[in-house]
This record gives C-alpha cells, structure tokens and sequence, in this order.
C-alpha cells in the first residue's frame, strides 16, 4: 500500500506541476510587453529529449549494455505511430493558444472515443455494452461542460465564438491522433513484444525528429531562443515542463509494471481532475455549478455505464458481483 501510495502521489504531483508549466507557457504574457509562448513546435521537441533521455536510462538500467534501440520493431511502424503521436501532442499544446487549459483537459478525456474507434478499424476489435454507453456519457459530458461555462472576467458570456471552435477543432484532431497512435502501440508491443521502455523512446526518438523537421524550415527555433534571451524566466517553465513530463511517465510505467492497467487509469484519471482543479484554483478560471455535473459525467463515466447497462439489462452482472447481492 505504501508503494501505490508514493507513486500515485508521484503521478499527481508531477503532472499537475507539468499541467502549471503547460498553460503558463502557453496563456502567460512575458515582460512589459505582454508577449506570448507560441512556438509549440519546440515545446513537442523538448518534451522528446527529455522523454526520450529519461527512457533509454530506463533501458540500460533494466536491460544494461546489450540494449537494442528499436527493439525489433521496423523503422515503418514507428514512424505510424509516432506521426500520431506527435499530432496529438502538438494540437493538443496548439489548442491551448485558444481555450483555457480545463476546457482542453476535459475535452481530451473524450480519448476514449477515438481509441475505440481505433481499436475497431486496427484490431477488429468488438466493445461490450458498457464500453459504447461510457463514450456516449463521456461526450454529453464534455458538452455540458462546454455549453455551460460562465463568462470570461470581464469578458462577454461565454458562446462558441471563433476562437473557440479552432480551440476544440485542436482538440478534435488531438483525438484523432490519439485513435491511430495508441491502438498502434498496442499492436506493436503484442506483435514484436517490445518493452514499454522501448515504446517511450522510439515514439519520442521520431516525434522529436518530426518536430525538428517542423522547426528548421520555419526559423521557430531561432525565435524561440529569442523568446527566451527576451524573458529568461520561461526557462523556469520550460525546465518543470519538460521534467515533470519525463518524471510523470516513470511513475506512470511503474504503477503499469507492478499494479495493472487498471489501477494506473484510475490514477491518471483523478490526475486530470486534479489538474482541472488546480488550473482553477491558480489561473482564476470560473465555473458555473453545472459544469461540475459535466466534470463529474466525464470522470465517473465507466461506473454510470456499468450501473445503467446493469439496470437496463444490456449486460448480466459479473460471478463476483453476483455473489455479493445474494
């Protein structure tokens, strides 16, 4: 117990403080001039290194010298996986440009949806009852929570204007990448039986590369280290920003490792809850009183499922379950 206890504390603390530097990077205005962190490209990029930095110590630490790099994977399944990976990752930081970071954390946690969607076309994969009545949940969710939101302090009332639909378009494409790229690991570390270790440093090895291949035409990086000649503080951000993320996912494969997929998506699933409240509570963002029933659907989703395919009869209830209520 004290083991799950530190690493599920490691996982929230870490990625609430990644959740801070995120949107501070991205909604901050720097210096007198109240300029902003655009150059999302070179944040995917140094999230890669780090990522990838923190996996291959991982690697040598658990496999030592004889550590092969792909893993037996060919260069063709990476670069699938990893082009989705890196469209997520950037559409997600992109659509921070134009939503507030609750808004876009609530909205990713819709990824159910595309992953199943994946996992039908990729793996033929067929879904129970419970699994399609909690994607309809987490969607009515996610538009309580959007329809409902209070007006900006001295803004107008909130309207899905054209600043916000590019924000959840971001996001809708995020989804889409998280539909191809997360069934497709999956099928690589079932095909080539690769080490989750392995799958952390190729997916960031060849998001990285993507990313540079986006910047070096563009002259991002250039303006980016102008950027932070101009405002040296966004290194403090930069720096928690790319630690906690490496630091996170450590934690995350460990809780994988030792206690099962199950327990680790509870976790992160309370994690993004409590990066939502955190964004609130820090950046001053307003709620009103029933966007939390839409936060409470999205996060709750899988037991509102479970308990409505129960009462309607769309599923007969487990031995285990079955036993109790005798």
């Amino acid at each position: 117990m004290l083991k799950l206890a530190v690493l599920s504390c490691g996982v929230w603390v870490s990625f609430v403080a990644f959740g801070w530097a995120q949107e501070t990077l991205t909604s901050h205005e720097y210096g007198a001039t109240k300029e902003r962190f655009v150059h999302t490209s070179s944040l995917v990029l140094l999230q890669s290194v780090g990522n990838a930095i923190v996996a291959y110590i991982a690697l040598l630490a658990t496999q030592g010298s004889k550590v092969t790099i792909t893993g037996g994977v060919p260069t063709r399944d990476w670069l699938i996986a990893a082009l989705g990976y890196l469209g997520a990752h950037k559409s997600g930081l992109e659509a921070l440009k134009y939503i507030i970071f609750p808004l876009q954390v609530v909205a990713k946690s819709c990824k159910s949806i595309p992953v199943m969607a994946g996992e039908m076309v990729i793996a033929n994969v067929k879904h129970s009852p419970t699994k399609r009545m909690s994607v309809l949940l987490l969607t009515l969710g996610v538009i309580v929570f959007t329809l409902t939101a209070p007006a900006k302090k001295g803004a107008e009332a909130f309207s899905l204007d054209r600043k916000t639909v590019i924000g959840l378009g971001l996001v809708l494409v995020a989804l889409v990448c998280d539909g191809i790229y997360g069934p497709y690991q999956n099928m690589i570390a079932s095909k080539y039986k690769c080490s989750e270790f392995h799958l952390m440093l190729n997916m960031n090895l060849w998001q990285g590369l993507f990313a540079l291949l986006l910047i070096a035409p563009s002259g991002e990086l250039q303006e980016c280290a102008a950027f932070i000649v101009r405002h040296p503080s966004v290194l403090q951000q930069m720096s928690v920003f790319c630690c906690t993320m490496a630091l996170g996912n450590i934690f995350i494969f460990k809780l994988q490792h030792d206690f099962g997929a199950l327990t680790v998506t509870k976790i992160t699933t309370i994690r993004k809850l409590v990066s939502v409240l955190f964004s609130v509570v820090w950046f001053g963002h307003a709620m009103a009183h029933v966007q939390w029933v839409g936060v409470f659907i999205v996060f709750f989703a899988d037991r509102l499922a479970k308990a409505a395919c129960l009462t309607l009869g769309l599923e007969k209830p487990t031995a285990a379950a079955a036993k109790k209520t005798i």
